[in-house]
């Protein structure tokens, strides 16, 4: 064999794209399979031949899928180095690789498969992937030198077309089967992801519901500074019709110890006196109602809403000097939570109060305004108390939207100092 002939051969044997593809079938060093030694039988039993073999060329070796007839230690061993290759030099696919006698072949007199395995004569068909790739050969050999015939060579391309028919069916199901595998791979890491995602959920749900429960703590720490104020705003209003209870029952009696208790002068006297009990009760029915959640939404009107909220501090607001005016330029209309929107203008009046308590400007007032704009109810609360600073200026601005998928007026409270 020439220099050239050699690098071809050994150039085609350490092809890693043809490697790739042999390693693809996943055959090398798998234990022998009846379905294989059927068609080396067939063949070496077909052409009067000693042996056959299924020969897949490796980097370094030849490994026989199947061997039939081989000298042992071989036989056993199921595979030889590349020294004692024919099979390698099946490069050309669909062309048999025919020897008569090898002592005298240029390209095979010096294989030590002559003087090892008793090769003289060789008939080869290469082993030709779906793809081209050459992965070994389907041969017969023999001991002797001799003729193959035509009808030898036909048959044996024949077995080497159903052997490369097992070789891809075998290829299949190692295909499927990785393909099984990394399924269950990916369903596992589906499953993990899952489990991860239901446990991050749960979490997101825990942290969700302790924010709800925190910010019912804040509503009702918002409602009990609220009853607060309002207790006290009611000591106020109380504190005049009880005053006047209070005169009237002793007036009566001095009244009528000196005989002056006439049928005139007690009607004008009950009617001061359920005049102040009147007065009383709907203090208490103001203050009842405030604090009475309601279930559902009611349309209500918005300066009706902002009036009873004010009549339920103006007392407590213009004891420390705090003048408040209420002024509007629309009667607008929404439906919501009328309690809830009280409690909204109810903490910006007590914030306010508060702050004109820090302040102390001359003059403290806050003005109410409530108008329309752009569809929407603008409820305006504005004071002298001296201004709010940038950065928490956002926390003042407190914006209500009509309800997702209906059309309706929304309402606003705006704080501006």
């Amino acid at each position: 064999m020439n220099g050239k002939e050699a690098r071809d051969v050994q150039e085609h044997v350490a092809d890693p794209t043809r490697l790739a593809a042999l390693r693809a079938v996943a055959l090398l060093d798998t234990p022998a399979e009846e379905a294989f030694d059927r068609l080396t039988r067939l063949a070496a039993r077909f052409t009067g031949a000693p042996a056959a073999l299924v020969s897949l060329i490796d980097s370094d070796r030849q490994f026989f899928k199947s061997c039939l007839g081989l000298p042992e230690p071989w036989q056993s061993r199921r595979e030889t180095p590349l020294s004692h290759s024919f099979c390698q030099y099946n490069r050309i696919a669909k062309t048999p690789l025919i020897i008569k006698d090898a002592r005298e072949h240029p390209l095979f007199k010096d294989n030590l498969a002559i003087r090892d395995l008793n090769v003289i004569a060789y008939l080869g068909i290469p082993l030709t992937s779906a793809d081209g790739y050459i992965l070994g050969s389907f041969c017969v050999l023999d001991g002797k030198p001799r003729e193959w015939t035509g009808e030898q060579i036909s048959v044996v391309e024949d077995l080497a077309a159903a052997v490369m028919t097992e070789i891809q069916l075998r290829s299949e199901i190692v295909t499927r089967r990785l393909a099984e595998r990394q399924m269950k791979e990916r369903n596992a890491e589906l499953s993990t992801a899952y489990g991860q995602l239901e446990l991050e959920s749960a979490e997101r749900l825990q942290v969700a519901e302790r924010l709800r429960q925190m910010d019912r703590m804040l509503i009702q720490q918002g409602r009990l500074a609220a009853m607060g104020e309002l207790i006290s705003n009611i000591a106020h209003q109380w504190r005049q019709p009880l005053n006047v209870l209070a005169l009237l029952a002793q007036d009566l009696p001095i009244t009528l110890r000196l005989g002056e208790l006439t049928e005139e002068y007690l009607d004008t006297k009950v009617e001061k006196m359920m005049d102040a009990i009147m007065q009383m009760s709907q203090t208490i029915d103001k203050f009842r109602s405030f604090f009475t959640p309601v279930a559902e939404k009611s349309r209500f009107s918005v300066l009706e809403a902002v009036e009873k909220t004010v009549s339920l501090v103006d007392i407590s607001l213009h004891e420390v000097q705090i003048r408040i005016e209420v002024t509007s330029s629309a009667q607008p209309q929404i439906e919501g939570y009328p309690n809830e929107y009280a409690q909204v203008l109810l903490n910006l009046l007590i914030n306010a109060r508060d702050a004109f308590v820090a302040a102390k400007p001359p003059k403290p007032t806050i003005r109410i305004h409530v108008g329309e704009e752009n569809g929407r109810s603008v409820v305006t609360v504005s004071d002298n108390a001296g201004g709010v600073p940038e950065e928490i200026l956002e926390r003042y601005s407190i914006l209500t939207s009509p309800p997702k998928g209906r059309k309706g007026r929304g309402s606003a409270f705006t704080w501006r100092r």
